[in-house]
């Protein structure tokens, strides 16, 4: 049985994979395609906040907020200089835009060693080093902070997504683009708030999760990987699909350290990517079509 303290760190590594997987989840709603740069926003945000904080001497708050501004902007720049000259209305050529957004993950990584530096720096921590004891368990007020963060902005974004006329006309462009375009939906603003959503989420993401072990700047690779997979885990058909797949990676990768040791990881993801791609390509949520 895996002990209570080893359910805690999953459910925090969990919430950390589903922002992750949150901010690619907004894209492909609104675009019809993977945003592979999710990764580097994180990395880059989480960066930006450590250098502040602990060599420029900032407060975490506001080593946080430029973090996360700094992943905003880094999203919206994305969406300008790359997804936008290569987008067509109606094409079903994600190929381009998939090799495109990967190289801006490795251009954006290694742009992040450039400023703020190749060695591992500590995250901010905008709590102190308080905890309670729950049961066998003991949780740490940055790990309260880090799952009371991930229910806001999750909750947050539901609302977003089911409340607000942008969110709708998300929903909207996403299952048809093409009809979106014919009806005279925004298509060009929402995709513009979409990237602007990522960047949030994953500069949140990037920014507080970087106390729990630090950050360094070649990490935007496996970040992207583990949102792609939480993403393809929980499926698209709910905004809580993100959510519900990191913490099932999370319990994958979790259980594996457990059980066989720190080089199980990469297998069991490797084991879970190829069970989920083969039986459930669709996801825990599934899509229903009416007929």
């Amino acid at each position: 049985m895996i002990p209570l303290q080893v359910i805690v760190s999953i459910i925090e590594t969990g919430c950390f994979f589903g922002l992750l997987a949150a901010a690619m989840f907004v894209v492909r709603e609104s675009s019809g395609f993977f945003n592979f740069a999710v990764g580097g926003y994180a990395v880059f945000a989480g960066l930006a906040s450590a250098y502040f904080t602990s060599v420029r001497g900032l407060p975490a708050a506001a080593g946080i907020a430029i973090g996360v501004i700094g992943a905003v902007a880094l999203a919206l720049l994305t969406e300008v200089l790359v997804v936008r000259p290569m987008w067509k209305p109606g094409a079903n050529e994600e190929l381009p835009m998939v090799i495109a957004l990967v190289a801006t993950l490795f251009a954006l990584e290694q742009i992040s060693g450039v400023l703020f530096g190749r060695a591992a720096l500590p995250g901010p921590q905008l709590v102190g080093d308080g905890a309670v004891r729950l049961g066998s368990a003991t949780v740490t007020a940055q790990a309260a902070l880090e799952i009371g963060l991930t229910a806001l902005a999750f909750g947050l974004l539901l609302l977003f997504i089911y409340r607000t006329r942008m969110g709708r006309g998300l929903r909207a462009i996403g299952e048809n683009t093409p009809a979106a375009i014919v009806l005279g939906l925004p298509v060009r603003a929402v995709r513009i708030a979409s990237f602007t959503l990522a960047g949030a989420l994953a500069g949140l993401a990037g920014s507080v999760f970087a106390a729990r072990s630090g950050i360094i700047f070649d990490s935007a690779m496996d970040y992207t990987l583990f949102a792609f997979l939480a993403l393809v885990i929980g499926g698209t058909a709910s905004v809580w699909g993100p959510l519900a797949g990191g913490l099932i990676l999370a319990t994958i990768q979790s259980a594996a350290i457990f059980y066989f040791g720190a080089a199980a990881l990469h297998y069991a993801t490797l084991a879970a990517a190829v069970l989920f791609f083969a039986f459930r390509p669709q996801g825990i949520f599934m899509k229903r079509v009416r007929v």
